[in-house]
């Protein structure tokens, strides 16, 4: 597909060459090559302060890359020390007496509610044997 874009590409350019040398006069000539040679130049001049712009956008990525690194590395670091306290801060809580302290009462509570469970029964029965109503399964519909 490529190859015949250029086969057509460059038929094309001869064709309109030669149907520009045949029908346009001298002066339109030279005026043809001259808007030509100005687009080349600013063409030209655009891919060059194209490359320059990107040179420089390189050449300041790498120049601050080590500044990247170590705020990152300073992040990360951050991040582990507040981990680190926060570990230390779980494992304290669970090593010292006052955890024991705390769930004890939990604990009696926990003990006195299995304790009453036999004597308070606080579920709703509903009894319905004794109605009236009659019950019709889906079976006995048909």
């Amino acid at each position: 597909m490529a190859k015949g874009f250029l086969i057509g590409l460059t038929l094309g350019g001869v064709a309109a060459a030669a149907a520009a040398h045949y029908l346009l006069t001298d002066e339109q000539k030279d005026q043809l090559k001259q808007k030509v040679r100005d687009t080349s130049a600013n063409l030209k001049d655009q891919v060059i302060d194209y490359a320059l712009y990107a040179q420089d956008a390189a050449d300041d990525l790498i120049s601050n890359a080590d500044q990247y690194k170590e705020d990152a590395q300073s992040k990360v670091r951050t991040a582990s020390e507040k981990l680190k306290a926060q570990k230390d801060q779980v494992v304290d809580h669970f090593s010292n007496d006052h955890f024991e302290e705390q769930t004890a009462s939990i604990r009696e509570q926990l003990a006195s509610a299995v304790e009453n469970e036999d004597d308070v029964s606080d579920d709703i029965v509903i009894d319905k044997t004794d109605s009236d109503d009659e019950i019709i399964d889906a079976d006995d519909q048909s």
